[in-house]
Protein backbone atom coordinates (compact mmCIF):
# COMPACT_ATOMS: atom_id res chain seq x y z
CA UNK A 1 0.00 0.00 0.00
CA UNK A 2 3.33 2.63 0.35
CA UNK A 3 4.45 1.57 -2.85
CA UNK A 4 1.34 2.07 -4.41
CA UNK A 5 0.02 5.55 -2.45
CA UNK A 6 3.70 6.66 -4.27
CA UNK A 7 2.71 5.68 -7.69
CA UNK A 8 -0.18 7.55 -7.36
CA UNK A 9 1.28 10.58 -5.81
CA UNK A 10 3.61 10.79 -9.35
CA UNK A 11 0.60 9.60 -11.27
CA UNK A 12 -1.85 12.58 -10.31
CA UNK A 13 1.26 15.12 -9.82
CA UNK A 14 1.93 14.20 -13.56
CA UNK A 15 -1.55 14.70 -14.49
CA UNK A 16 -1.54 18.25 -12.79
CA UNK A 17 1.87 19.11 -14.63
CA UNK A 18 0.26 18.05 -18.09
CA UNK A 19 -2.86 20.02 -17.49
CA UNK A 20 -0.86 22.72 -16.58
CA UNK A 21 0.77 22.78 -19.52
CA UNK A 22 -2.35 22.21 -22.05
CA UNK A 23 -4.15 25.05 -20.75
CA UNK A 24 -1.01 27.38 -21.22
CA UNK A 25 -0.93 26.09 -24.73
CA UNK A 26 -4.71 26.92 -24.85
CA UNK A 27 -5.21 23.41 -26.12
CA UNK A 28 -8.88 23.11 -23.73
CA UNK A 29 -10.97 21.22 -26.36
CA UNK A 30 -11.90 17.82 -24.85
CA UNK A 31 -9.01 18.02 -21.53
CA UNK A 32 -10.39 18.78 -18.30
CA UNK A 33 -8.29 21.59 -17.62
CA UNK A 34 -10.23 22.20 -14.31
CA UNK A 35 -10.23 18.55 -12.67
CA UNK A 36 -7.91 19.20 -9.65
CA UNK A 37 -10.07 22.68 -9.24
CA UNK A 38 -13.28 20.78 -9.17
CA UNK A 39 -12.28 18.22 -6.68
CA UNK A 40 -11.80 20.58 -4.29
CA UNK A 41 -14.72 20.32 -1.71
CA UNK A 42 -13.84 23.32 -0.43
CA UNK A 43 -13.93 25.36 -3.29
CA UNK A 44 -17.15 23.80 -4.10
CA UNK A 45 -18.69 24.17 -0.57
CA UNK A 46 -17.29 28.13 -0.59
CA UNK A 47 -18.82 28.73 -3.64
CA UNK A 48 -22.24 27.65 -2.65
CA UNK A 49 -22.21 29.88 0.38
CA UNK A 50 -20.96 32.26 -1.00
CA UNK A 51 -23.41 32.87 -4.54
CA UNK A 52 -26.00 29.67 -3.57
CA UNK A 53 -24.67 28.53 -6.90
CA UNK A 54 -22.28 25.42 -7.43
CA UNK A 55 -21.06 26.13 -11.60
CA UNK A 56 -19.92 23.47 -13.94
CA UNK A 57 -18.16 20.14 -12.70
CA UNK A 58 -17.06 21.63 -9.06
CA UNK A 59 -19.57 19.10 -7.58
CA UNK A 60 -16.54 16.75 -8.23
CA UNK A 61 -15.09 17.95 -5.07
CA UNK A 62 -18.48 16.94 -2.78
CA UNK A 63 -18.20 13.65 -4.35
CA UNK A 64 -14.79 13.28 -2.58
CA UNK A 65 -15.95 14.43 0.46
CA UNK A 66 -18.46 12.10 0.53
CA UNK A 67 -15.58 9.01 -0.04
CA UNK A 68 -13.91 10.90 3.01
CA UNK A 69 -16.32 9.93 5.12
CA UNK A 70 -15.98 6.60 4.60
CA UNK A 71 -12.05 6.20 3.46
CA UNK A 72 -10.42 8.92 5.61
CA UNK A 73 -8.27 11.77 4.13
CA UNK A 74 -7.45 9.87 0.66
CA UNK A 75 -7.04 12.64 -1.03
CA UNK A 76 -4.25 14.58 0.90
CA UNK A 77 -2.21 11.23 1.15
CA UNK A 78 -2.73 10.08 -2.47
CA UNK A 79 -4.38 12.72 -4.72
CA UNK A 80 -3.43 16.28 -3.43
CA UNK A 81 -0.56 17.99 -6.17
CA UNK A 82 0.56 20.19 -3.70
CA UNK A 83 0.70 17.79 -0.59
CA UNK A 84 3.16 15.28 -3.10
CA UNK A 85 5.09 18.73 -3.98
CA UNK A 86 5.09 19.24 0.31
CA UNK A 87 5.92 15.76 0.78
CA UNK A 88 8.66 15.41 -1.80
CA UNK A 89 10.71 18.73 -0.05
CA UNK A 90 10.20 17.33 3.54
CA UNK A 91 11.88 13.95 2.66
CA UNK A 92 14.72 15.73 1.13
CA UNK A 93 15.21 18.12 4.53
CA UNK A 94 14.94 14.95 6.82
CA UNK A 95 17.38 14.23 9.19
CA UNK A 96 19.42 11.27 9.36
CA UNK A 97 19.11 10.34 13.53
CA UNK A 98 15.51 9.09 14.17
CA UNK A 99 15.09 10.95 17.51
CA UNK A 100 14.82 13.86 15.31
CA UNK A 101 12.38 13.09 13.03
CA UNK A 102 10.45 11.67 16.10
CA UNK A 103 10.32 15.24 17.15
CA UNK A 104 9.88 16.77 13.88
CA UNK A 105 6.56 14.80 13.64
CA UNK A 106 5.34 14.99 16.52
CA UNK A 107 1.38 16.01 17.15
CA UNK A 108 0.70 19.33 18.55
CA UNK A 109 -1.73 21.46 19.09
CA UNK A 110 -1.20 24.11 16.68
CA UNK A 111 -2.47 21.82 14.19
CA UNK A 112 -5.92 22.74 15.40
CA UNK A 113 -5.10 26.17 13.69
CA UNK A 114 -6.34 25.16 10.49
CA UNK A 115 -9.79 23.82 11.32
CA UNK A 116 -10.39 27.67 13.08
CA UNK A 117 -8.87 29.31 9.58
CA UNK A 118 -12.03 27.27 8.35
CA UNK A 119 -14.52 28.06 10.13
CA UNK A 120 -13.44 31.74 9.64
CA UNK A 121 -13.13 31.27 5.46
CA UNK A 122 -16.69 29.72 5.53
CA UNK A 123 -18.35 32.49 7.69
CA UNK A 124 -16.62 34.98 5.45
CA UNK A 125 -18.01 33.13 2.43
CA UNK A 126 -21.42 32.66 4.31
CA UNK A 127 -21.69 36.82 3.96
CA UNK A 128 -20.09 37.04 0.48
CA UNK A 129 -16.99 37.19 0.98
CA UNK A 130 -15.04 34.73 -0.89
CA UNK A 131 -11.87 34.50 0.26
CA UNK A 132 -10.53 30.72 0.33
CA UNK A 133 -9.06 30.41 -2.96
CA UNK A 134 -5.93 32.45 -0.88
CA UNK A 135 -5.64 29.02 1.15
CA UNK A 136 -7.49 26.29 -0.89
CA UNK A 137 -3.70 24.23 -1.54
CA UNK A 138 -5.33 23.06 -5.36
CA UNK A 139 -6.13 27.03 -5.88
CA UNK A 140 -2.41 28.30 -4.19
CA UNK A 141 -0.69 25.72 -6.41
CA UNK A 142 -2.61 26.74 -9.67
CA UNK A 143 -2.07 30.55 -9.03
CA UNK A 144 1.57 29.84 -8.88
CA UNK A 145 2.17 27.87 -11.55
CA UNK A 146 0.12 30.40 -13.55
CA UNK A 147 2.20 33.75 -12.69
CA UNK A 148 5.64 32.12 -12.16
CA UNK A 149 5.70 29.17 -13.92
CA UNK A 150 4.05 29.37 -16.95
CA UNK A 151 5.87 32.17 -18.18
CA UNK A 152 9.24 29.37 -18.24
CA UNK A 153 7.38 27.02 -20.56
CA UNK A 154 7.97 29.31 -23.75
CA UNK A 155 9.21 32.98 -24.46
CA UNK A 156 6.02 33.00 -27.13
CA UNK A 157 2.58 31.55 -28.18
CA UNK A 158 1.91 31.59 -31.58
CA UNK A 159 -1.33 32.64 -32.15
CA UNK A 160 -4.23 33.79 -34.69
CA UNK A 161 -0.94 34.36 -37.38
CA UNK A 162 0.97 36.29 -34.58
CA UNK A 163 3.83 35.78 -31.94
CA UNK A 164 2.90 36.90 -28.71
CA UNK A 165 5.60 37.08 -26.11
CA UNK A 166 4.99 35.64 -22.94
CA UNK A 167 5.57 37.95 -20.08
CA UNK A 168 6.26 37.81 -16.50
CA UNK A 169 3.25 38.85 -14.23
CA UNK A 170 2.23 41.45 -12.29
CA UNK A 171 2.95 40.36 -8.28
CA UNK A 172 4.89 37.46 -9.61
CA UNK A 173 7.73 38.10 -7.89
CA UNK A 174 5.29 38.25 -4.21
CA UNK A 175 3.18 34.78 -5.27
CA UNK A 176 6.66 33.21 -6.02
CA UNK A 177 8.11 34.22 -2.83
CA UNK A 178 5.17 33.45 -0.78
CA UNK A 179 5.13 29.68 -2.37
CA UNK A 180 8.84 29.62 -2.18
CA UNK A 181 8.46 30.84 1.68
CA UNK A 182 5.91 27.63 2.27
CA UNK A 183 8.01 25.04 0.31
CA UNK A 184 10.77 26.07 2.77
CA UNK A 185 8.85 25.63 6.09
CA UNK A 186 8.96 22.17 5.20
CA UNK A 187 12.44 21.89 6.27
CA UNK A 188 10.87 23.27 9.75
CA UNK A 189 8.42 20.34 9.81
CA UNK A 190 7.19 17.91 7.38
CA UNK A 191 3.93 18.99 5.29
CA UNK A 192 3.63 22.42 7.36
CA UNK A 193 0.60 23.92 5.56
CA UNK A 194 -1.05 20.25 5.29
CA UNK A 195 -0.46 19.74 9.50
CA UNK A 196 -1.47 23.54 10.35
CA UNK A 197 -2.56 25.66 7.76
CA UNK A 198 -4.83 23.81 4.82
CA UNK A 199 -8.63 24.58 5.57
CA UNK A 200 -9.45 22.10 2.84
CA UNK A 201 -7.65 19.27 4.76
CA UNK A 202 -9.23 20.58 7.94
CA UNK A 203 -12.34 20.58 6.52
CA UNK A 204 -11.59 16.82 4.96
CA UNK A 205 -10.52 15.80 8.26
CA UNK A 206 -13.95 16.88 9.98
CA UNK A 207 -15.75 14.60 7.53
CA UNK A 208 -13.21 11.96 8.71
CA UNK A 209 -15.12 11.79 11.99
CA UNK A 210 -17.69 9.20 10.46
CA UNK A 211 -15.10 7.02 9.11
CA UNK A 212 -16.05 3.25 9.64
CA UNK A 213 -12.28 2.33 8.75
CA UNK A 214 -9.38 3.73 10.17
CA UNK A 215 -5.91 2.35 11.24
CA UNK A 216 -5.96 0.37 14.23
CA UNK A 217 -3.45 -0.18 16.77
CA UNK A 218 -2.96 -3.25 18.86
CA UNK A 219 -1.81 -2.00 22.66
CA UNK A 220 -0.72 -5.47 23.36
CA UNK A 221 1.53 -5.75 21.19
CA UNK A 222 2.45 -1.91 20.30
CA UNK A 223 5.71 -0.94 22.48
CA UNK A 224 5.78 2.66 22.09
CA UNK A 225 9.33 2.82 20.34
CA UNK A 226 8.23 5.79 18.12
CA UNK A 227 9.53 4.53 15.05
CA UNK A 228 5.92 4.50 13.43
CA UNK A 229 5.88 8.65 14.31
CA UNK A 230 9.10 8.95 12.85
CA UNK A 231 7.55 8.37 9.43
CA UNK A 232 3.98 9.91 9.69
CA UNK A 233 4.06 13.33 7.81
CA UNK A 234 0.66 14.07 9.49
CA UNK A 235 1.76 14.10 12.57
CA UNK A 236 -0.98 12.14 14.10
CA UNK A 237 0.58 10.21 17.02
CA UNK A 238 -0.21 6.79 15.87
CA UNK A 239 1.74 4.89 18.73
CA UNK A 240 -0.72 7.01 21.03
CA UNK A 241 -4.05 8.82 20.34
CA UNK A 242 -4.11 7.82 16.60
CA UNK A 243 -5.46 11.05 15.50
CA UNK A 244 -7.74 10.03 12.57
CA UNK A 245 -8.68 13.09 11.34
CA UNK A 246 -5.42 13.75 11.11
CA UNK A 247 -4.10 10.54 9.58
CA UNK A 248 -3.22 11.26 5.89
CA UNK A 249 -3.46 6.86 5.06
CA UNK A 250 -0.17 7.21 3.67
CA UNK A 251 0.48 3.48 5.36
CA UNK A 252 4.32 4.51 6.36
CA UNK A 253 3.27 3.71 9.96
CA UNK A 254 2.10 0.02 9.04
CA UNK A 255 5.34 -0.26 6.89
CA UNK A 256 7.69 0.57 9.66
CA UNK A 257 5.89 -0.80 12.56
CA UNK A 258 8.72 -3.95 14.00
CA UNK A 259 5.87 -5.65 15.94
CA UNK A 260 3.03 -5.26 12.89
CA UNK A 261 0.77 -3.17 15.91
CA UNK A 262 -0.84 -0.98 13.63
CA UNK A 263 -3.45 -2.39 10.49
CA UNK A 264 -5.84 -1.08 8.40
CA UNK A 265 -9.26 -2.37 10.05
CA UNK A 266 -12.90 -1.29 11.70
CA UNK A 267 -13.02 1.35 13.83
CA UNK A 268 -15.38 -0.71 16.50
CA UNK A 269 -14.67 1.84 19.38
CA UNK A 270 -14.14 5.29 19.29
CA UNK A 271 -11.93 5.60 22.63
CA UNK A 272 -9.37 3.59 21.35
CA UNK A 273 -8.74 6.92 18.53
CA UNK A 274 -9.25 10.13 18.66
CA UNK A 275 -12.32 10.98 15.69
CA UNK A 276 -12.45 14.37 15.88
CA UNK A 277 -10.72 17.68 16.64
CA UNK A 278 -10.58 18.96 20.09
CA UNK A 279 -12.05 22.40 19.43
CA UNK A 280 -13.03 24.22 22.74
CA UNK A 281 -16.16 26.67 22.44
CA UNK A 282 -14.19 29.46 23.30
CA UNK A 283 -12.02 28.40 20.28
CA UNK A 284 -14.88 28.37 18.13
CA UNK A 285 -16.25 31.60 18.78
CA UNK A 286 -12.95 33.05 18.51
CA UNK A 287 -12.69 31.88 14.60
CA UNK A 288 -16.71 32.70 14.52
CA UNK A 289 -15.15 36.19 15.43
CA UNK A 290 -12.35 36.91 13.09
CA UNK A 291 -14.12 35.96 10.50
CA UNK A 292 -16.85 38.42 11.33
CA UNK A 293 -13.98 41.02 11.86
CA UNK A 294 -12.43 39.66 8.39
CA UNK A 295 -16.06 41.21 6.61
CA UNK A 296 -16.13 43.87 8.38
CA UNK A 297 -12.50 45.02 7.14
CA UNK A 298 -12.91 43.72 3.82
CA UNK A 299 -15.58 46.16 2.90
CA UNK A 300 -14.61 49.23 4.65
CA UNK A 301 -14.72 52.21 1.86
CA UNK A 302 -11.73 52.54 0.37
CA UNK A 303 -10.30 49.28 1.16
CA UNK A 304 -12.71 46.69 0.57
CA UNK A 305 -14.08 46.33 -2.79
CA UNK A 306 -12.66 48.30 -5.51
CA UNK A 307 -14.80 51.58 -6.40
CA UNK A 308 -16.80 49.45 -9.09
CA UNK A 309 -17.14 48.59 -12.73
CA UNK A 310 -15.18 52.06 -14.18
CA UNK A 311 -12.34 51.18 -12.01
CA UNK A 312 -11.14 47.94 -12.95
CA UNK A 313 -11.70 45.69 -16.26
CA UNK A 314 -12.71 42.62 -16.27
CA UNK A 315 -12.27 39.53 -18.43
CA UNK A 316 -15.19 38.94 -21.06
CA UNK A 317 -18.05 37.28 -19.79
CA UNK A 318 -17.31 38.87 -16.10
CA UNK A 319 -20.18 38.89 -14.28
CA UNK A 320 -21.25 42.10 -12.38
CA UNK A 321 -18.40 43.22 -9.64
CA UNK A 322 -19.88 41.84 -6.74
CA UNK A 323 -21.44 38.72 -8.39
CA UNK A 324 -18.27 38.68 -9.77
CA UNK A 325 -16.21 39.04 -6.42
CA UNK A 326 -18.65 36.44 -4.93
CA UNK A 327 -17.47 33.96 -7.07
CA UNK A 328 -14.03 34.27 -8.29
CA UNK A 329 -11.34 32.12 -6.50
CA UNK A 330 -8.43 33.75 -7.01
CA UNK A 331 -6.94 30.85 -8.56
CA UNK A 332 -5.03 32.12 -11.87
CA UNK A 333 -6.96 29.61 -14.06
CA UNK A 334 -8.26 32.03 -16.93
CA UNK A 335 -4.67 34.00 -16.68
CA UNK A 336 -2.84 30.96 -17.63
CA UNK A 337 -4.87 30.41 -20.71
CA UNK A 338 -4.88 34.21 -21.65
CA UNK A 339 -3.05 34.06 -25.36
CA UNK A 340 -2.32 37.51 -24.78
CA UNK A 341 -1.29 37.69 -21.36
CA UNK A 342 -3.80 40.80 -20.72
CA UNK A 343 -4.87 38.87 -17.59
CA UNK A 344 -2.85 39.92 -14.99
CA UNK A 345 -3.55 39.29 -11.15
CA UNK A 346 -5.24 42.81 -9.22
CA UNK A 347 -2.92 44.57 -7.12
CA UNK A 348 -4.19 47.53 -5.41
CA UNK A 349 -7.00 48.61 -8.22
CA UNK A 350 -9.68 46.29 -6.96
CA UNK A 351 -9.28 46.43 -3.48
CA UNK A 352 -8.24 44.39 -0.69
CA UNK A 353 -11.15 41.53 -1.22
CA UNK A 354 -9.94 42.09 -4.95
CA UNK A 355 -6.71 41.14 -4.84
CA UNK A 356 -5.15 38.33 -7.06
CA UNK A 357 -8.36 38.62 -9.24
CA UNK A 358 -8.24 39.00 -12.74
CA UNK A 359 -7.94 41.92 -14.31
CA UNK A 360 -7.50 43.51 -17.73
CA UNK A 361 -3.99 45.49 -18.21
CA UNK A 362 -3.28 46.38 -21.76
CA UNK A 363 0.32 46.91 -20.78
CA UNK A 364 0.92 43.12 -21.06
CA UNK A 365 -1.81 42.71 -23.81
CA UNK A 366 -5.17 42.77 -25.44
CA UNK A 367 -8.04 40.78 -25.64
CA UNK A 368 -8.41 38.76 -28.67
CA UNK A 369 -11.38 38.98 -30.74
CA UNK A 370 -11.69 35.40 -31.53
CA UNK A 371 -10.81 34.25 -28.21
CA UNK A 372 -12.99 33.16 -25.29
CA UNK A 373 -10.41 30.71 -23.68
CA UNK A 374 -10.81 32.49 -19.68
CA UNK A 375 -14.69 31.53 -19.78
CA UNK A 376 -14.37 28.13 -20.82
CA UNK A 377 -11.75 27.55 -17.49
CA UNK A 378 -13.22 29.25 -15.00
CA UNK A 379 -14.50 26.47 -12.35
CA UNK A 380 -16.91 28.75 -10.07
CA UNK A 381 -19.11 30.85 -12.94
CA UNK A 382 -17.37 34.02 -12.24
CA UNK A 383 -16.68 34.11 -15.81
CA UNK A 384 -19.76 32.66 -18.15
CA UNK A 385 -19.51 30.39 -20.41
CA UNK A 386 -19.07 32.41 -23.94
CA UNK A 387 -19.11 31.20 -27.50
CA UNK A 388 -16.82 33.56 -30.30
CA UNK A 389 -20.26 34.45 -31.84
CA UNK A 390 -21.99 35.76 -28.77
CA UNK A 391 -19.19 37.97 -28.07
CA UNK A 392 -19.11 38.99 -31.25
CA UNK A 393 -22.63 39.97 -30.97
CA UNK A 394 -23.94 37.32 -33.50
CA UNK A 395 -26.46 37.75 -34.75
CA UNK A 396 -28.42 40.53 -32.72
CA UNK A 397 -25.29 42.86 -33.56
CA UNK A 398 -24.45 43.37 -30.00
CA UNK A 399 -20.86 42.65 -29.37
CA UNK A 400 -19.67 42.21 -25.86
CA UNK A 401 -18.22 45.38 -24.59
CA UNK A 402 -15.20 45.19 -22.08
CA UNK A 403 -15.14 49.25 -21.91
CA UNK A 404 -14.66 51.96 -24.26
CA UNK A 405 -11.26 53.34 -25.63
CA UNK A 406 -10.49 57.28 -25.25
CA UNK A 407 -8.29 59.71 -26.89
CA UNK A 408 -5.54 61.49 -24.92
CA UNK A 409 -5.34 64.86 -27.60
CA UNK A 410 -2.50 65.64 -25.76
CA UNK A 411 -0.29 62.74 -26.34
CA UNK A 412 -1.71 61.70 -29.71
CA UNK A 413 1.20 62.42 -32.37
CA UNK A 414 -1.29 64.02 -34.97
CA UNK A 415 -3.55 65.76 -32.46
CA UNK A 416 -0.41 67.20 -30.70
CA UNK A 417 2.75 66.93 -32.59
CA UNK A 418 1.39 67.21 -35.98
CA UNK A 419 2.78 63.94 -37.18
CA UNK A 420 0.78 61.16 -39.01
CA UNK A 421 0.19 57.96 -37.04
CA UNK A 422 -2.88 55.72 -37.89
CA UNK A 423 -1.55 52.82 -36.04
CA UNK A 424 -4.39 52.63 -33.60
CA UNK A 425 -6.74 52.95 -36.46
CA UNK A 426 -5.34 50.18 -38.26
CA UNK A 427 -5.34 47.75 -35.77
CA UNK A 428 -8.71 48.18 -34.68
CA UNK A 429 -10.17 44.99 -35.10
CA UNK A 430 -14.22 45.02 -35.44
CA UNK A 431 -15.51 45.77 -38.73
CA UNK A 432 -16.75 48.66 -39.22
CA UNK A 433 -13.63 49.82 -37.35
CA UNK A 434 -14.38 51.71 -34.15
CA UNK A 435 -11.65 53.88 -34.80
CA UNK A 436 -11.80 56.68 -38.03
CA UNK A 437 -9.60 59.75 -39.21
CA UNK A 438 -10.62 62.98 -40.60
CA UNK A 439 -8.34 64.87 -43.01
CA UNK A 440 -7.48 68.11 -41.42
CA UNK A 441 -5.23 71.25 -42.27
CA UNK A 442 -3.16 72.20 -40.09
CA UNK A 443 -0.84 75.71 -39.85
CA UNK A 444 2.37 74.91 -38.68
CA UNK A 445 4.36 77.40 -36.74
CA UNK A 446 6.35 77.96 -39.23
CA UNK A 447 3.74 79.51 -41.37
CA UNK A 448 3.43 76.61 -43.23
CA UNK A 449 0.31 74.58 -44.04
CA UNK A 450 0.11 70.30 -43.57
CA UNK A 451 -2.83 68.29 -44.44
CA UNK A 452 -2.81 65.52 -41.39
CA UNK A 453 -5.01 62.77 -40.66
CA UNK A 454 -6.12 62.88 -37.08
CA UNK A 455 -8.24 60.08 -34.95
CA UNK A 456 -11.50 59.60 -33.53
CA UNK A 457 -13.25 57.01 -31.47
CA UNK A 458 -16.42 56.01 -32.44
CA UNK A 459 -17.70 54.91 -28.73
CA UNK A 460 -20.87 52.91 -30.10
CA UNK A 461 -18.48 50.76 -32.25
CA UNK A 462 -15.48 50.23 -29.21
CA UNK A 463 -15.54 47.01 -27.60
CA UNK A 464 -12.78 47.86 -25.09
CA UNK A 465 -10.60 45.02 -26.43
CA UNK A 466 -7.42 47.05 -25.39
CA UNK A 467 -5.14 46.38 -29.22
CA UNK A 468 -5.26 49.89 -29.74
CA UNK A 469 -3.80 51.16 -26.73
CA UNK A 470 -1.01 47.82 -26.55
CA UNK A 471 -0.12 48.86 -30.47
CA UNK A 472 0.32 52.91 -29.55
CA UNK A 473 3.81 53.67 -30.30
CA UNK A 474 3.63 56.21 -27.06
CA UNK A 475 4.42 53.07 -24.56
CA UNK A 476 5.23 54.88 -21.43
CA UNK A 477 1.47 56.33 -21.21
CA UNK A 478 -0.31 55.32 -24.55
CA UNK A 479 -2.23 58.17 -26.50
CA UNK A 480 -5.66 56.23 -26.58
CA UNK A 481 -6.67 54.19 -23.46
CA UNK A 482 -9.76 51.90 -22.96
CA UNK A 483 -11.29 51.67 -19.14
CA UNK A 484 -14.46 50.17 -18.02
CA UNK A 485 -16.78 52.90 -19.05
CA UNK A 486 -19.61 51.39 -20.94
CA UNK A 487 -18.90 47.83 -20.30
CA UNK A 488 -21.75 45.30 -21.22
CA UNK A 489 -21.87 43.25 -17.76
CA UNK A 490 -22.78 46.94 -16.15
CA UNK A 491 -25.89 46.49 -17.40
CA UNK A 492 -26.53 50.54 -16.96
CA UNK A 493 -25.93 53.27 -19.31
CA UNK A 494 -22.90 54.38 -21.10
CA UNK A 495 -21.55 56.67 -18.52
CA UNK A 496 -21.15 55.18 -15.00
Amino acid sequence: MKALRRYYQVFFLALFCVLIYLSVQGRLKGYPVTLFLDSSALNGIGALLSSWNVAHSIWIGFGILALTALLGRFFCGWLCPLGTIFQLVSWLSEPRAVEARIERNRHVAAQLYKYLLLVGLLVCAAWGVLQIGWFDPIALLTRSTATFLAPLIGDARHIYGRTVPVRCFQGAPLIAGMFIGLLLLNAYRPRFWCRYVCPLGALLGAAARWMPFGMVRDPHTCTHCGLCESVCPAACAPSTTLSQYECFLCWNCVARCPKKSLSWGVLRTRQKVAAAPDLTRRMFLGALGSGLAAIAALRLPGLGRGRGAPAVMRPPGALAEADFLERCLKCGQCMKVCPTNVLQPALAEAGVEGLLTPVLNMAYGYCELNCTLCSQVCPTGAIRRLTIAEKLGQPDGKPLKLGTAFLDRGRCLPWAMMRNCLVCQEVCPVSPKAIYTLEEEVRMADGTRLRLRQPYVDPAKCIGCGLCQHECPLHDRPAIRVSAVGESRAGGGFYL
